[in-house]
């Protein structure tokens, strides 16, 4: 499983989807299907270790599939 955390604009490249706020695994170019119009409520590293925003739709996809743990579970 990858890390993840709280959402952290600061973890984000400047400027980018993430760092803005928004879902960048929703976002056009990212790993999730089609744009996304929400908050992001995660960071967490992607399969390339680079850190990712997600919405709580995301953050529930990812975890349903194995990509990273539950919010507050980590080690």
């Amino acid at each position: 499983m990858k890390l993840s955390q709280t959402f952290d604009p600061e973890l984000h490249e400047a400027g980018s989807t993430a760092a803005q706020g928004q879902c960048s695994h929703h976002a056009p170019g990212g790993e999730g299907a089609g744009p996304c119009a929400s908050e992001a409520v995660v960071s967490f590293h992607d399969r390339d270790g680079q850190w990712q925003s997600g919405c709580s739709l995301a953050l529930e996809q990812l975890v349903e599939q194995g990509e990273i743990e539950p919010l507050g579970q980590g080690g």
